[in-house]
């Protein structure tokens, strides 16, 4: 749900969601590691905040 929440408020589809959070280290260094905070978070945070993280870590790299 989070990454297809973050594909929605990107214009992109899940599979480029994801693939470009995969390429990041996102997957597991945001979601999994955040698993239980983020599940206490509405979809809608969680949308914004891996974007937010997403698009951070890209310019950085």
């Amino acid at each position: 749900m989070a990454i297809e929440s973050g594909a929605k408020k990107l214009g992109i589809t899940g599979k480029t969601m994801f693939d470009r959070l995969q390429k990041q280290g996102l997957i597991h260094n945001r979601l999994f590691k955040r698993y239980e905070e983020l599940h206490t978070q509405s979809l809608d945070w969680i949308a914004e905040d891996i974007c937010e993280t997403l698009l951070n870590w890209e310019a950085e790299s």
